[in-house]
């Protein structure tokens, strides 16, 4: 297709925007706010080049198609418009800092503006939802001081609130921004060069060598691609379309049911988010909320993102016995061998990944630069992985505009923690959460829990949980919960809301790609995902799922929560060797729950009653060995 001005353009902010990025991250960073200025003005302008004001007729979103229409005197208009923020920020900022107390027209001009621009921005990419929640705490603001007491605040004037929402590091400009700037854009571009290195099929290549041999190979490879593939990118959504359009045909086509693959994926795609080492951009926040290092995010959360896995192979093993699935030829399998000898040096990215990380102790956005610029040598090794000028080309624009989502949320998510923190609503909010618990600490848990669940259906978990953070976090850790648990509770069921009912991005983009119905495969996912529900109550009354305390009390309760969590999913499937009646699962699962319980009472009666079922499951498979040795002996 003949390129366009319009598509000239996007290609050239979208290149521009992902070498200041690679030059700020691994050669000179800018000031923190002259760069999530510049950033914000990047995003602003590729979005409204990309996304049309309306969406099409069809139904279609409007990305890449739209990046050939024509360009009008209105997207130039834009341009100037996001052009002008960035500079005037990028150059002013010191002054607008020194008369932050009475800000000059020329600052409450470019603050309106900017804050405008995100809205639409947002309306165009998100939706209606998040706008009008934004839309909500400007209300808040502006006629705040005449509600009831435990509502109200002192009230602000409009260039208070147009300029704090923007400016401070509360609002739009704030530690979000700060991230999104620094380095979602890095490892997002990161997950681009790796793709177009050809490591993407690696992942899934390593996925169907290890267990494509195996009843259900499919899909346990599709959990091992989705958790290589996904902790990079950061997206539920994405990782689907990417790994979803190899696992679920394959999954269909090796006896699945296309609403059990679609499941599967989804559930698969939403452990990529919690697990480390990107977590969705979560492990780089974190710490600007509770303090400490990124590595203890990453220390903290690998346990919990293991037993969200753990019952998702669960219930794929239970699955694929009860639905007695065949196995895939091993004439049609890739051999580890072979895959590792065509593509294993693309694992030396990561590894310098790592080592950057971990050896060097150097930024997480200097140490993407350095895996970055290894991709593209090591992939100098073979034909197969080899980029050229023209790939390199293509990976720096997909990362720039692979990072537009996430850096939309972050902005608009500036605007409802800014409010918060300007009205003190967050404060509030504790103490009433608080008092509806009457002091109970697992009351508080399951109302931010709900919170957590009902914020997380609409938003990305990123923005979830930034406003969670702000909102619903305090009356934890005010209540005695440890503040990383804190954090990892409401980021998990942020995230859990994103594929639970009824609405789920996640499991609608799955059902898509398997030609089945979205409800059904809502509905599907949240059941199968219900074991891990339990995990994230357990690291806040066991800090050891943390990570924490002494090795052996570490060890022992992490063993307990994987058999708990076994146990839970065979009771929710209902199978086991055989389906099982209702007092095989009720007892399977009452097991569970005194395993998952952090209590060695508990621990003893939950290992005696899984040691009689076990015990007595192999008494009745004895018995009928004998039986059937009896009634049919061996022929000599």
């Amino acid at each position: 297709m003949k390129p366009t001005p319009r598509r000239i353009l996007v290609f050239v902010i979208a290149f521009a925007m992902s070498l200041f990025h690679m030059y700020t991250a691994g050669v000179r960073p800018l000031p923190g706010v002259q760069q999530r200025a510049v950033h914000l003005a990047f995003v602003l302008s590729l979005i409204f080049l990309m996304f049309p004001f309306r969406k099409k007729t069809d139904g279609e979103s409007g990305t890449a198609i739209d990046e050939y229409r024509g360009i009008g005197p209105f997207d130039i208009l834009l341009l100037i418009i996001n052009g002008f923020i960035g500079i005037y920020v990028l150059l002013e900022y010191e002054n607008i800092s020194f008369r932050a107390g009475s800000p000059s027209l020329p600052d409450s001009f470019c603050s309106l503006l900017a804050i405008v621009m995100v809205l639409e921005a947002t309306r165009r990419v998100l939706g209606w939802s998040m706008v009008v929640i934004c839309l909500f705490c400007f209300l808040y603001l502006a006629i705040g001081e005449h509600l009831p007491l435990y509502l109200a605040h002192t009230g602000f004037t409009f260039e208070q609130i147009v300029n704090y929402i923007f400016y401070s590091t509360e609002g739009v400009m704030g530690p979000a921004l700060a991230v999104s700037a620094t380095i979602i854009v890095v490892y997002i571009t990161f997950g681009s060069f790796l793709q177009a290195s050809g490591a993407g099929p690696f992942f899934m290549d390593i996925g169907m060598a290890l267990f494509g041999k195996f009843r259900g190979g499919p899909a346990k490879a599709g959990i091992v691609a989705d958790t290589l593939f996904g902790m990079i990118t950061g997206s539920q959504v994405a990782n689907v379309g990417a790994v979803g359009t190899f696992t679920i045909p394959l999954m269909k086509e090796v006896g699945y049911k296309p609403v059990v693959a679609a499941a599967i994926e989804a559930v698969g795609s939403t452990g990529a988010m919690i697990m480390p080492p990107v977590m969705g951009a979560a492990a780089f926040i974190i710490p600007e909320f509770i303090g400490g290092t990124y590595f203890d995010v990453v220390k903290s959360a690998i346990i919990p993102a293991l037993l969200f896995y753990a019952t998702l192979y669960a219930v794929v093993e239970l699955q694929t016995a009860k639905l007695a699935i065949k196995r895939i030829p091993s004439s049609k399998l890739p051999r580890l061998s072979t895959v590792f000898a065509q593509r294993g040096h693309m694992i030396l990215p990561l590894l310098v990944l790592i080592y950057f990380l971990v050896v060097k102790a150097s930024s997480a956005s200097k140490a993407a630069f350095w895996a970055i610029l290894a991709c593209l040598l090591v992939s100098q090794i073979r034909k197969s992985t080899r980029m050229n000028l023209k790939s390199v080309i293509f990976a720096l624009e997909k990362g720039a505009k692979g990072s537009l989502v996430v850096a939309i949320c972050c902005a608009s998510a500036g605007i409802i923690t800014g409010a918060i923190g300007m009205s003190g609503l967050g404060e509030r909010f504790s103490d009433t959460v608080i008092a509806l618990a009457g002091g109970e600490k697992i009351l508080l848990l399951f109302f931010t829990m709900l919170v957590s669940l009902l914020l997380g259906l609409p938003l990305p978990p990123v923005t979830c949980y930034l406003i969670l953070a702000v909102l619903a976090a305090p009356a934890l850790i005010r209540a005695g919960v440890n503040p990383m648990a804190t954090h990892l509770f409401i980021f998990f069921f942020g995230t859990l809301g994103n594929i639970s009912p009824p609405v789920a991005p996640t499991s609608f983009t799955a059902a898509g790609i398997a030609g089945t119905d979205p409800a059904k495969t809502t509905n599907l996912a949240f059941f199968f995902s219900l074991p891990s529900w339990v995990v994230p109550y357990v690291f806040v009354y066991s800090n050891e799922i943390l990570l924490m305390g002494s090795a052996s009390l570490i060890l022992a309760r992490v063993i307990t929560s994987f058999i708990a969590i076994c146990c839970m999913a065979i009771s929710f499937q209902g199978y086991l060797f055989k389906p099982l009646g209702w007092v095989s699962r009720s007892l399977f699962l009452l097991a569970g729950i005194l395993l998952i319980y952090p209590h060695w009472g508990t621990d003893l009666l939950g290992y005696s009653l899984l040691s009689f079922i076990v015990l007595f499951y192999l008494k009745v498979a004895r018995r009928k060995k004998s039986k059937n040795s009896v009634e049919s002996p061996p022929s000599l």
